[in-house]
């Protein structure tokens, strides 16, 4: 037993991991930048796709997901060995510990990626404008959005203000595309993909009297109720089409699909019905992203600094001796 644990805690094989991680990274580099069609439906940190998909093209990142065990278990057992070591040997000084701080922070670090990698998910993008809409367990809503644009009309900066509601909470953001809103210390992100004006309903006009109407909302054409249905844009039809829907005789529903245009105008019981506008919001089309790993983030950060700070403190005391 004392001999494997020598085996798996000795710097040679460290050395070699270390080296195959970073052969088998360019590997897998230059697999994904030449085929990349076998790579579809990958996306950020989720490694779940490489066993959903198996296929003996990934063989690189199933290797270098056991060399990144190896190389875990390898730094793990080395750092506690020269705990062990110094502890054993009366070492009382912290900046001598500075160097495990940092090797702890880079196990819990492999770690997290583990989980992140594994567990991660991403809601499925949703448009949000004015109304509160449901991004998969939180509630979003904008109120507002700021746009700035280069010289030559590349977006600068894109800030949209935004309201959230979670577990009855509510409170007000700012979304943009490097600027998520975080929730739940950041294991929640709400991501944004795109930005613009959102169609939020229409107006129709019935014998000369405007109905400003939203998706559902209804006006009256000669004593027949008429209930906006769907709003259809380009490029699912080349003009913006309306669908409405009616009742006729023996209370029979019936639909009627119009085009945007006064050359368009239909009859309903005899009123004249023009699809004359639409009414557009500013919005947003964003998502959730579930990312259980980021308290393990926070804490591979803590060993880190607190790592970094010992050595170099260590640096100073033993510059300032000479």
């Amino acid at each position: 037993m004392k001999k494997i644990y020598d085996i798996f805690k000795s710097q040679k094989l460290g050395i070699i991991v270390g080296f195959t991680v970073t052969g088998l990274l360019i590997i897998g580099s230059l697999i994904m930048n030449f085929i990349p069609r076998q790579y579809t439906g990958l996306s950020g940190e989720d490694i779940s796709f490489f066993f959903a998909n198996k296929k003996p093209i990934h063989l690189w990142f199933y290797l270098l997901f056991l060399a990144c065990i190896l190389y875990g278990i390898n730094t793990f057992l080395c750092t506690l060995d020269s705990i062990i070591r110094k502890m054993k040997g009366g070492v009382r000084k912290a900046a001598l510990y500075g160097a495990s701080f940092v090797h702890i922070g880079f196990v819990i670090t492999l770690i997290a990626h583990l989980i992140g990698g594994l567990y991660s998910s991403t809601e499925r993008p949703v448009s949000v404008a004015e109304d509160w809409t449901d991004l998969g367990g939180v509630e979003m809503k904008v109120t507002d959005l700021k746009t700035s644009s280069y010289p030559n009309g590349m977006p600068k900066k894109i800030v949209a203000s935004v309201a959230v509601r979670k577990d009855g909470i509510e409170f007000s953001d700012t979304l943009g595309y490097n600027n998520p809103v975080l929730l739940q210390h950041g294991v929640l992100e709400i991501l944004m993909h795109d930005y613009g004006w959102i169609a939020s309903g229409v107006i129709l006009n019935v014998d000369n009297r405007t109905c400003d109407l939203k998706i559902g909302e209804t006006c009256n054409a000669n004593g027949t109720q008429v209930r906006v249905d769907d709003l259809y844009m380009p490029p699912q039809y080349r003009y913006p089409v309306v669908k409405l829907i009616f009742n006729v005789e023996n209370n029979k529903e019936q639909q009627l699909f119009l085009p945007i245009g006064e050359n368009n105008a239909k009859e309903i019981n005899g009123a004249k019905i023009i699809f004359g506008d639409i009414n557009s919001v500013p919005g947003v089309v964003a998502s959730v992203k579930n990312n259980p790993s980021i308290p393990l983030t926070f804490i591979a950060i803590f060993f880190f600094s607190i790592g970094m700070i010992l050595v170099i403190l260590r640096i100073i005391t033993r510059t300032v001796n000479i």
